[in-house]
């Protein structure tokens, strides 16, 4: 994971030095750099009903045409977004990141079935804000690490309150769809998985679908002008062969993070 995210901070720095060819001056007058800290808990590995908890530093940053409004989202590591055309309340640009894949060593309910290779992550989105009000949707793919790694789409509304001062909230609200690439990659059971499997799973083919909806809530807090707090919780309800694939022993996925971040 920290070896992850020095790579990740690295690619932000570097999105930020790059943005200069799209970003007005409004936008870089606006710069600034956030450096934090970041504690989560979350299933294992997708499908899982245990948890573990992984703490993380952070590093990115943040400009735009106003302070509220940066170029640069933070979906997750996975999905980094920057915005290279701005027209009103629309958003365009790419996705960078990095997907970890998954190891066989989070659990022992995966032992046999192998490691599932992580690589760079490389995509496309838009989005559109009026108001509190924003909706989004975004194509990703894997790029390294697999020959066909398959695709992720996404799409999600939500709403950002202010509710007081110094404290405001996002409520979001969403689907992902995998391709069967991508559902092969990480629900599919081969007939030679099966036979290696220590849990005796049986061979399941997996198929593209929707899968999963979910929920998520974070609340920032600002602490003093530089220094804010931020929680975050979300919840995933798996469907389709996601939920019935034998590694799936929870279709409810439940995870939460605390940190902070600190801005120069």
């Amino acid at each position: 994971m920290l070896k992850f995210m020095k790579a990740f901070c690295g690619t932000a720095v570097v999105m930020s030095a790059a943005s200069g060819a799209y970003a007005d001056e409004a936008s870089t007058k606006n710069f600034s750099l956030n450096v934090g800290a970041f504690a989560f808990i979350g299933p294992s590995y997708e499908g899982s009903d245990e948890f573990r908890v992984t703490g993380v530093p952070i590093v990115f940053p943040s400009f735009g045409d106003s302070a509220e409004r940066s170029r640069v989202t933070v979906r997750g590591v996975d999905d980094v977004r920057l915005s290279v055309f701005r027209r009103g309340g629309f958003d365009v640009g790419p996705i960078v990141g990095y997907s970890f894949g998954r190891d066989e060593d989070l659990s022992g309910k995966l032992d046999g079935l192998g490691d599932v290779d992580g690589g760079v992550v490389l995509g496309a989105f838009t989005s559109y804000t009026a108001g509190d009000f924003f909706v989004e949707s975004g194509i990703s793919s894997q790029v390294t690490g697999a020959d066909d790694a398959g695709y992720l789409a996404n799409a999600a509304v939500g709403y950002t309150a202010q509710l007081a001062p110094r404290l405001s909230m996002t409520a979001r609200t969403g689907l992902e769809y995998a391709s069967d690439s991508y559902m092969d990659r990480y629900f599919t059971i081969t007939d030679t998985q099966s036979n290696n499997s220590a849990e005796n799973y049986g061979a399941f083919n997996a198929s593209g679908g929707i899968k999963n909806v979910g929920i998520d809530l974070s609340m920032e807090f600002e602490a003093t002008d530089r220094i804010t707090l931020r929680a975050n919780g979300g919840y995933n309800r798996l469907l389709g062969d996601a939920a019935n694939s034998p590694i799936s022993e929870s279709d409810n996925q439940i995870s939460g993070g605390l940190g902070f971040l600190v801005q120069f």
